[in-house]
């Protein structure tokens, strides 16, 4: 199929023939004119009840969650009410037990004193016991001292007696006698030492006893002093412990109280915002409904002979869209691909692409195919933004050349610069792929980015191959 755009000529394609002049065309063209102008407002307005409907969700979500969380609250004030008065009845039944031990442990440290007090007292007596031992030991000693001399004296008044012969007989009996004197003597002297001397190791043993117990019982009777005090202090804080526990159960219940007060009127806002929300959602739909219905009273003012500004820019889509459709065809005609592969919506994912990208069968042919196309769109008109085809399934797999850059690792910059191989499934992509009017003249909102947006026209035609409604070719300018 022959056309003005082959060979790469930048020469305008031929216009659709007007209709035979009629009296009423002017009024026709104010029509187009203001059916074009009607689309702009309203698409502004789906913009604004766009931005509406968004704020609107935003505050749902933040309303669900502020509810969720009083309902979290109500629940967790009701809980610490009850965990509040447990903690009170724990508290109180700890503040008797502490009492109980106190008056026990006073009763302890009472007793305490009177043992050590009588350990004490027995030092002294042990003292002059031990003293009297010793007195003892010592005249006992004396004792045998006196026993072993007697004990020598009588030796010797015996030895004289023998020597005396008779008249020393009645003297040696006397010192035989006093002689069995002292050996008894000696005796019960030795006896009464080894007594009093294991007597008195005895009692040295007690003493030193005495001393250490004295000394555990002192230390004893510290512990129970300082434990008797910590007691103290401890009940002094639960006492202190108790009574904030009064007051953060009296917190509690108020609280408890505020949140019963508070959420049928936090309830009966939900229920309206929620309500506001979907009266927004529902605007929002309709003048949804009213975008396409302006678009249909374009292509009804054109198809009447309606001439506008827009008109060369129609024609170029329509004509281009139809070299497209011409440059597929011979693509089949010479087996370079099959029909199967050129309209598979087979997408094979583009490995760490982000924004994701995709392949289909047909992505290189149109890589091939369609830039001559698709690039001389973009010199028609300096409000041109981009030209370029997409199925019916939105896929655009081939861009212009400045959108067409390899993917980095800034998913912004790829998203503005890397917009080939992408699915815009949007209700203008979708549009413009799926409609088979001779041409399709939508308005939409470009988010050009920080809150802002620029009112674009998409003209689109669509691209047939053998009968086969294969896509559109998309052509987007500014206003």
């Amino acid at each position: 199929m022959k056309n003005a755009f082959r060979g790469g000529d930048h020469v305008s394609p031929p216009p659709l023939a007007p209709p035979a002049p009629r009296p009423d065309d002017r009024i026709i063209d104010e029509m187009v004119a203001a059916s074009v102008q009607l689309g702009h407002d309203i698409v502004d307005v789906a913009g604004f009840f766009d931005g509406v409907d968004e704020a609107a969700a935003e505050q749902v979500t933040r309303l669900t969650e502020v509810r969720d969380s009083a309902r979290s609250v109500s629940k967790a004030s009701a809980s610490m009410v009850g965990t509040t008065e447990r903690l009170s009845t724990v508290m109180g039944s700890l503040i008797e037990v502490l009492a109980t031990s106190t008056a026990q442990l006073h009763q302890a440290i009472g007793a305490s004193q009177q043992v050590l007090g009588w350990v004490s007292g027995v030092g002294a007596p042990l003292a002059r016991i031990d003293d009297a031992m010793r007195a003892t030991q010592a005249s006992n000693t004396r004792i045998l001292d006196i026993a072993r001399e007697i004990n020598m004296l009588a030796m010797n008044a015996k030895i004289e007696a023998a020597r005396a012969g008779d008249r020393g007989r009645g003297f040696a009996v006397v010192a035989d006698a006093v002689n069995a004197l002292s050996a008894q003597t000696t005796t019960t002297a030795r006896v009464i030492s080894e007594t009093v001397g294991s007597l008195a190791g005895e009692i040295a043993a007690l003493r030193a006893e005495t001393e250490v117990t004295v000394g555990q019982a002192e230390t004893g009777l510290r512990d129970l002093a300082s434990a008797g005090s910590a007691l103290k202090d401890l009940g002094k804080q639960a006492s202190a412990g108790e009574s904030e526990l009064a007051a953060m159960g009296t917190d509690a219940q108020h609280m408890r109280s505020v949140m019963h007060g508070f959420g049928p009127t936090f309830v009966a806002l939900y229920e309206g915002i929620i309500e506001q929300t979907e009266m927004i959602n529902d605007a929002r739909n309709r003048v949804s409904g009213l975008i396409t219905l302006s678009e249909r009273m374009v292509q009804h003012m054109f198809a009447l002979g309606g001439a506008s500004e827009d008109r060369p820019l129609i024609d170029a889509v329509m004509h281009s869209a139809t070299r497209l459709s011409d440059v597929l065809e011979q693509a089949l005609d010479r087996g370079e691909i099959s029909q199967q592969m050129l309209f598979s919506s087979d997408y094979r994912p583009i490995p760490g692409s982000n924004p994701a990208q995709v392949l289909a069968p047909f992505t290189s042919l149109t890589d091939r195919l369609f830039p001559p196309v698709q690039e001389q769109m973009l010199t028609l008109d300096p409000r041109i933004v981009f030209c370029a085809a997409v199925t019916q399934d939105g896929y655009l797999p081939t861009h212009n050349r400045q959108f067409s850059a390899r993917q980095g690792n800034d998913p912004v910059w790829n998203a503005a610069n890397c917009r080939n191989r992408r699915i815009f499934d949007d209700r203008v992509g979708l549009g413009a792929g799926r409609s088979t009017a001779p041409f399709l003249m939508q308005i939409y909102r470009r988010d050009m980015g920080g809150g802002t947006f620029a009112m674009m026209k998409d003209v689109s035609a669509p691209i047939t191959v053998k009968g086969c409604h294969w896509g559109g070719l998309r052509l987007a300018y500014r206003f």
